[in-house]
């Protein structure tokens, strides 16, 4: 979380869209912005890292996933789009990328209810974000279960875009460098731009530290 905030607020070159891919060291789950903390502990998915994401959207399990965070400037035709429209073009460019090597990805074009999980006798209740689609999420052309999701979060620095694939459900296939070099050529096109690999550490690792420190803390996670 602390990189992908670096990513939208503190890049060396404000004024270029930019890409990032990762997975996870440890079991983790991320949750909204404007989540209830007791909610999202007490949704009963077992242990692992909960970190507050600076996005919107549910609650979502990193413990099998392939996540991402895209960052488009503010002067991006995109960044000023309505939340659907940049939600739908994005997805696009992952749906065209995952049916470029074999998947059978499509959009969802209907508005479906979030699931719930938690007893309601308890007032534990979180939507979860993988246990059905929204609209334009990516879902599975054969079943419609879900494959990707995403928020969103626009600053005066951009558009904060973080999304994650859920292997469950694409199957054991998992060359996801191949995944990622077709994303990331799709998206090019999407935004009219040429991809190129960034080598440099573009933080010093003293802020690095101080903006990791921020999101894990209780005053983060636990704000509300």
């Amino acid at each position: 979380m602390a990189r992908d905030w670096l990513l939208l607020e503190a890049f060396p070159e404000p004024e270029t869209a930019r890409l990032r891919f990762y997975d996870w060291s440890e079991p983790a789950f991320t949750f909204g912005y404007g989540q209830k903390w007791q909610a999202v502990k007490g949704a009963g998915l077992g242990a692992g890292e909960f970190i507050r994401r600076p996005t919107g959207g549910g609650l979502v399990d990193h413990r099998a996933d392939w996540t991402y965070a895209l960052v488009l400037p503010p002067g991006h035709p995109l960044a000023a789009a309505r939340a659907c429209e940049s939600y739908r073009m994005v997805h696009e460019a992952l749906a065209e990328a995952l049916r470029s090597i074999g998947l059978d990805g499509r959009l969802q074009d209907e508005a479906c209810q979030s699931a719930i999980v938690g007893g309601a006798s308890s007032r534990k209740l979180v939507a979860a974000c993988f246990e059905q689609a929204e609209r334009f999420d990516i879902v599975r052309e054969a079943d419609g279960r879900k494959i990707a999701g995403a928020a969103q979060k626009r600053t005066k620095r951009g558009l904060l875009f973080q999304g994650s694939v859920d292997w469950r459900v694409v199957g054991e296939w998992g060359d996801w460098e191949k995944l990622a070099e077709s994303f990331a050529q799709k998206l090019g096109v999407m935004l009219g731009a040429r991809p190129k690999h960034y080598s440099e550490k573009p933080w010093a690792a003293a802020m690095v530290a101080e903006t990791t420190a921020r999101f894990a803390a209780k005053e983060w996670n636990e704000k509300r």
